[in-house]
């Protein structure tokens, strides 16, 4: 497909705005190396050698405790940098790597939800993006680890940097088919089951986020919420329900109490806390949001806005849209 062109040769303002989006963390990333954010305090460069230990996620950067606000990091660059400089890119550009892999995998409901079939144009930049700041994410592993050998025990004795390499690999294959030639080779039917390797690599790549965690999950449940909304919208789309606003409404609901579960439940798994108390604390707004919250009240703006967006189609195709 032409770059940042439609196939009629006409400028694509979808695959600009992708582009963008895709180029957003790089210019974070470089206006705060110009602004000698990666500078050590006790140190000058960019760092030396260590034991690495992030992958295909990362923390928020500092937060609050469950049912807590998002990390201070939302944006993945706001906090000063510590001694380690090496681990905070390396944070920063798998933060950005996992929303690209969401923003991916939303173009799909989203195309659907508002009517917009150009939307897909997005889908092969976004995800290529996020397979970018992947490899990128990893190569910093490798220089702040110091050495291969390093590198390959640590990935194979630590349990969640194996599961942040296995999504590695799985998303440089997705990327290597990811041109029309493979497609034309491997054939509609294989390029597409191969392809649906994406859910579990995401899957995978959340995972690692959440075990390479400290203490603030905040991050990782928030993500992971909105994957469990996305997923939840194609098992809903494969029974054909899945653009009614009584159905996205109990979406949003079922979301939003599936991501205060999984927050309960990793804090009673890694830490020992009471489920209840992590629970009761998704109820309680005397803090801030918690991610569950975020969660549900994203599904149920996407369920207005699509219902407005359908009361906006011309009747003919409000009732085909319905069917």
């Amino acid at each position: 497909m032409p770059f940042l062109r439609e196939n009629s040769g006409k400028l694509s303002t979808e695959k600009i705005g992708a582009l963008l989006v895709v180029l957003l963390p790089l210019g974070l990333l470089l206006a705060q190396a110009l602004g000698g954010g990666f500078a050590a305090p006790d140190a000058p460069g960019l760092g030396g050698p260590g034991l690495g230990g992030a992958g295909l996620g990362a923390p928020g950067l500092g937060g609050p405790p469950p049912g807590g606000a998002l990390g201070g990091g939302a944006l993945g660059g706001e906090v000063a940098l510590g001694a380690r400089p090496l681990i905070q890119i390396i944070h920063f550009v798998g933060d950005w790597a996992v929303r690209l892999l969401l923003l991916s995998l939303a173009v799909t409901p989203a195309r659907r939800l508002f009517n917009w079939p150009k939307l897909l144009l997005t889908r092969r930049t976004l995800g290529l993006g996020a397979a970018f700041l992947i490899g990128v994410h990893f190569v910093v592993y490798l220089f702040d680890t110091g050495s291969l050998a390093t590198a390959a025990s640590e990935i194979v004795l630590r349990i969640y940097l194996t599961i942040g390499f296995v999504a590695l690999l799985a998303f440089a294959t997705l990327s290597a088919t990811s041109w029309d030639g493979a497609i034309r080779r491997l054939g509609g039917p294989r390029w597409n089951r191969l392809h649906r390797l994406v859910y579990p690599a995401t899957a995978l790549a959340l995972l690692h986020f959440f075990m390479q965690q400290k203490l603030d999950v905040t991050q990782p449940v928030l993500m992971t919420g909105f994957f469990v909304w996305l997923m939840g919208w194609r098992v809903m789309q494969h029974y054909g329900r899945g653009t009614g606003i009584f159905n996205l409404v109990a979406l949003a609901a079922l979301s939003g109490l599936l991501t205060a579960l999984i927050e309960a439940g990793w804090y009673a798994a890694a830490t020992g806390i009471d489920p209840a108390r992590v629970l009761a604390a998704n109820l309680s707004f005397a803090y801030a949001i918690s991610p569950s919250w975020w969660v549900a009240g994203a599904g149920l703006g996407v369920a207005l806005l699509s219902e407005a967006a359908l009361w906006l189609r011309p009747l003919p195709a409000r009732r085909t849209a319905r069917a």
